[in-house]
């Protein structure tokens, strides 16, 4: 009898202790949405760029520039993004639809897809309205993202090739020189055409970088004097020709040191890996 009662309280136990028992559940994932930098929503907005690699890869590196110091040294940055004229005219900086924001204006016929801009003749280049007369001669940069390996001798960005002063660079020209704010440099050939090239001028000299390491590491000392055309890409005037090479990315701003210039480059080639290209 005392062994019949034991049972039925050890089955009583077992079974209240099943129906308090949560059915088995598959775990759930859980995505945590991305909080955008308000810089990139209002070019997300201009650009019309939807995608989510694109915006995730532009706030990343919007942050990135930010947390180095970086973001307010450029004036004007071209992502270069979205696959259209559209989208690549925007200026990250500023991304309003109009001239004294620095927003592009596409000459000719350029080439717009997902990895890039290609100025594939002298007629094809951008206009981005900003004289190299803005410029602080011992305080400025342009740099230029090549997504093209090729030995064309011609100018992938600046202002004139006739005009005094010059004001323009090559990332390959055996047959002529590179000019800015008083850098000479004449036959550049390097092996590698793929990559983050850029002039810089600072208060002690001009340098000339390739992926963040300067060529030139004595460079020389700026000089007061401007071309007062406007920064092109793709092409300068006046030139024999342009690089025609697809542009990545592409900017205006303030001069950088030698440590900035290699942080630069890492974060651009982070952002350019992230849009697989």
């Amino acid at each position: 009898m005392k062994r019949s009662l034991w049972l039925l309280i050890i089955v009583g136990i077992c079974g209240f202790m099943s129906s308090c028992q949560k059915p088995f559940e598959q775990p759930v994932d859980v995505v945590i949405p991305v909080t955008y930098d308000t810089d990139a929503v209002q070019f997300f907005d201009s650009a019309s760029i939807s995608d989510t690699i694109s915006k995730n890869a532009l706030n990343s590196f919007i942050k990135a520039l930010k947390d180095s110091s970086l973001w307010s040294k450029f004036i004007a940055i071209y992502p270069m993004v979205g696959g259209s004229a559209t989208s690549a005219m925007y200026n990250l900086k500023d991304p309003r639809n109009s001239d004294d924001a620095f927003r592009l204006t596409f000459n000719g016929a350029p080439l717009f897809s997902q990895t890039g801009v290609l100025f594939p003749t002298n007629n094809d280049y951008a206009d981005t309205h900003f004289s190299d007369s803005l410029f602080t001669y011992d305080d400025n940069a342009i740099s230029y993202y090549s997504l093209t390996q090729n030995t064309v001798d011609g100018y992938d960005m600046g202002c004139a090739d006739n005009a005094t002063y010059y004001n323009e660079f090559a990332i390959y020209n055996g047959g002529d020189a590179s000019n800015w704010f008083g850098y000479y440099a004449f036959g550049i050939n390097p092996a590698k055409t793929v990559g983050l090239f850029m002039m810089s001028s600072t208060l002690s000299d001009v340098k000339r970088y390739e992926n963040g390491i300067p060529t030139d590491a004595k460079g020389s000392a700026p000089t007061a004097g401007a071309t007062n055309f406007p920064v092109l890409i793709g092409y300068v005037y006046a030139a024999d020709s342009g690089g025609h090479r697809e542009c990545g990315l592409a900017t205006i701003g303030q001069g950088l040191s030698d440590s900035e210039a290699l942080t630069f480059y890492h974060i651009v080639q982070n952002f350019e890996a992230s849009l697989g290209r």
